[in-house]
């Protein structure tokens, strides 16, 4: 199967007048969305730190998700002195500070990735890499093992706050937060991915955000 993920492998400045509060002062500042940030995760002397992907600085990561969740998983996954990860973590930037909030993609190799060329929204791949999936402008591309290659249009991502649904005439793409890990142990993200074939059985995987 020629499997097109194999994993390993956003400026618009606007000038706004700030809103007025009835007192005449300036309205709060809504709070900054976690974005992904890309890099090469370390762990020095306790401390845990990313090397930006075409960024010589090093930042500082602080763990706000649930219990520190994130970097425990990433911890079990293999990250220790000397063994760095590639990761690629929602999270806010605050001067040097990173402030992670959860995972979308981990792989073992500890070299940055490099960027895809097309116009994508979300990966998936099979447990055990028995299909690959692709989906952005309005595409969604699937491979299976055994199977002809899918090549289908989509009006857009459903999402009920929860789930992110990607629904095509003969196929659905669904997304679950939560931790997947790929049999091979090499990559590990913070998506559950299906795959529902218009016929046919559920196929499980994991998936991630690009």
């Amino acid at each position: 199967m020629s499997v097109f993920l194999t994993i390993l492998a956003a400026g618009l400045l606007a000038a706004v007048t700030p809103a007025m509060a009835s007192d005449g002062a300036p309205a709060p500042a809504a709070p900054e969305q976690p974005k992904i940030a890309r890099g090469l995760l370390l762990l020095h002397e306790g401390r845990v730190f990313m090397a930006p992907c075409r960024d010589r600085n090093y930042l500082n990561v602080e763990d706000v998700s649930d219990g520190g969740a994130v970097l425990s998983a990433l911890k079990d996954f293999g990250l220790a002195s000397g063994r760095n990860l590639y990761v690629e973590l929602l999270a806010v930037q605050e001067g040097g500070m990173l402030r992670v909030s959860s995972l979308n993609f981990a792989h073992t190799t500890a070299r940055c990735l490099g960027e895809t060329s097309n116009e994508e929204d979300w990966r998936a791949l099979g447990l055990r890499s028995e299909w690959a999936a692709a989906a952005g402008a309005g595409v969604l591309l699937v491979e299976r093992v055994n199977a002809p290659e899918l090549r289908t249009a989509y009006a857009g991502v459903k999402n009920d706050g929860v789930q992110h649904r990607i629904e095509a005439e003969e196929v659905t793409l669904s997304f679950t937060p939560g931790l997947c890990r790929l049999a091979d142990g090499n990559t590990l993200t913070g998506w559950q991915a299906t795959l529902t074939p218009g016929a046919g059985a559920v196929l499980e995987g994991c998936g991630w955000e690009r």
